[in-house]
């Protein structure tokens, strides 16, 4: 999983977004035969990364991305079932504004889920996630980053949980100043880890729009079972 990774693969898009200025989901019935425990596995992780359907109209996928690692942790002692750290998921594009990211990955347990939830959500993951886009930036000679700020998104109640974070990016470009959102959220459904990276430009992504897209990974994610 790379979910503060990606955020740092935003600058060409942030800088694009300078050069412009200022859906419904439908969840599948479950599989009519019963899965092994493999199969319901990687069925699960398949059904809890988010499709182009669910986003609406004008959004169009992407090449998946190569992200730095360095800002994601990897907790020891956590077995994975389905998925891997390494995944590259699938990204999504509307126009030069905005971008999603998505991916998912099972556990062994819930509580290994759990533990990557808070390794994840740590203060220190959080300040390595700034310092690398600051490096980013630094040799960037059309889009100048002029501070960086974090906050913890406080959202309802999704499946066995939902946590999130928003990374603020103030920036300029020549005499324009705009600002560069990146909302990264976890979803946990029992052993299954989804996450999703929505980046906007201008303003955030509508919270609406986030949660929906949190509860259609997570009913997905309910359907499969062993």
């Amino acid at each position: 999983m790379r979910r503060l990774g990606l955020a740092l693969g935003i600058l060409g898009i942030a800088a694009a977004a300078a050069a412009c200025g200022g859906g419904s989901s439908n969840v599948p019935s479950a599989p009519a035969a019963p899965l092994s425990s493999a199969e319901a596995d990687h069925m699960r992780l398949d059904m809890m990364r988010l499709r182009l359907d669910d986003l609406g109209p004008n959004w169009r996928r992407l090449a998946p991305s190569s992200p730095s690692e360095k800002c994601d942790p990897h907790p020891k002692d956590v077995q994975i079932t389905a998925g891997s750290w390494k995944s590259r998921g699938v990204d999504f594009g509307y126009g030069t504004t905005a971008q999603i990211h998505s991916d998912a990955i099972v556990f062994s347990s819930a509580a290994d889920a759990q533990k990557t939830v808070a390794a994840n959500m740590k203060a220190s993951t959080v300040r390595c996630l700034k310092r690398e886009i600051t490096k980013q930036f630094k040799d960037e000679k059309h889009v100048k980053l002029l501070g960086i700020s974090t906050s913890v998104l406080r959202r309802h109640k999704v499946a066995d949980g939902m946590s999130g974070i928003r990374v603020t990016l103030n920036m300029a470009k020549g005499k324009e100043r705009y600002r560069f959102f990146i909302d990264a959220f976890l979803v946990q459904e029992d052993r299954a880890l989804a996450e999703f990276t929505y980046m906007n430009a201008f303003q955030p992504a509508e919270t609406s729009t986030e949660y929906t897209l949190a509860q259609t990974i997570a009913q997905r994610g309910a359907l499969i079972q062993p």
